[in-house]
């Protein structure tokens, strides 16, 4: 008898692995001089094409769950020459198996494409199935060559139950992530998860994928400065220097390990390359998007992460299109949360 959510799971998972190499061959491209950087259009279409395909294989096989996701078509109606650079990358094969990619499916047309990426303009809520997806985390590094995440979440009455994360870049050969140790040669780790049945992680591939191995989380001592931090410094919407004056109050370097992209920073948790992170927005009432953390999310806490937001509440993913619920966030070994959460509240109350 099939685990809950296997079919979905096993969906999630192919979706993102094609979407992934589709990012991966803008970034090849950009490389041999194909596609110019000099503005933002590279990111602009992978982030476009990755979000039709991967709501397109959702949509063909639950064709009655709603999306919750970053991208709106307008652009690309107003913009012709833009849909067909998208429209020549979603309609282009990925996948060597002709049964996944029947599996998946694919739009017929442009118009159709452009319909199905609207689909991800839905409101989200606390009732339903709702598939939160970010195509490209981290726009940014993606241009810069470093680290990104493809990632897709299943919310089902508000409740994080799949989560699928593809890292085109991810090199794990040390058992460090960081921005510049990039994959070149390959597609990079997809990690996943589903509520209860903990946390998987494989390489990518364009054929038949390897057999995904459990994720044991290290478990660091109890001894706090022996701590490694998970930071994004360039954020402009957190007080990086007041994370800074925690980190130093509780004798931990900082940033530790620094990455731009919101769920490569759970991936850094949940894979070992680091153990805690302490997320304290500027504004009380700054907005964050569910698709920076739906999927990483659940990932980290399936690998055995602990993460709550500043007031120790979980993350409360029916809330709509953003965590209106919740404020900050902290991730810590479960043998010191308590210690760190103490220093946390006393330090914001300063």
């Amino acid at each position: 008898m099939d685990l809950p959510y296997s079919k979905e799971r096993l969906i999630a998972e192919l979706a993102v692995q094609r979407a992934a190499l589709l990012t991966k061959k803008v970034l090849r491209e950009i490389d041999k001089g194909t596609i110019s950087k000099s503005d933002k259009s590279p990111v602009t279409i992978a982030d476009f094409a990755a979000q039709a395909l991967l709501i397109c294989a959702i949509h063909h096989n639950f064709p009655d769950d709603k999306f919750v996701g970053e991208e709106a078509a307008d652009t690309l109606r107003e913009d012709v020459e833009l849909q067909k650079r998208v429209w020549d990358l979603v309609s282009a094969k990925y996948l060597d198996d002709r049964e996944t990619n029947a599996l998946l499916s694919t739009p017929v047309s442009s118009e159709e494409m452009l319909n199905i990426i609207d689909l991800g303009c839905g409101p989200g809520g606390r009732k339903g199935r709702v598939w939160m997806l970010d195509p490209v985390d981290g726009t940014a590094a993606f241009m810069r060559g470093q680290q990104y995440a493809v990632s897709l979440a299943l919310v089902e009455d508000g409740q994080e139950v799949v989560g699928v994360v593809g890292c085109p870049n991810l090199n794990l050969e040390n058992g460090k992530i960081h921005e510049d140790r990039v994959d070149r040669e390959g597609y990079g780790m997809m990690l996943s998860a589903v509520r209860g049945q903990g946390a998987f992680i494989r390489r990518i591939s364009s054929g038949e994928s390897e057999a995904a191995r459990r994720i044991e989380r290290p478990v660091n001592g109890a001894d706090v400065k022996d701590l490694h931090w998970v930071e994004g410094t360039t954020s402009r919407s957190n007080d990086i220097d007041k994370q800074w004056k925690l980190a130093k109050s509780l004798g931990i370097s900082f940033p530790g390990t620094d990455l731009y992209s919101s769920q490569m920073r759970y991936i850094a948790l949940a894979v070992g390359g680091g153990d805690i992170n302490v997320t304290i927005p500027k504004k009380r009432d700054k907005i964050s998007w569910v698709w920076d953390h739906a999927g990483g999310h659940l990932i980290l806490k399936e690998s055995g992460g602990l993460v709550t937001d500043l007031n120790g509440k979980e993350f409360d993913f029916g809330a709509g299109r953003y965590l209106g619920e919740n404020y900050g966030r902290i991730v810590a070994p479960m043998k010191i949360r308590k210690e760190i959460m103490a220093t946390v509240v006393q330090f914001l109350a300063e």
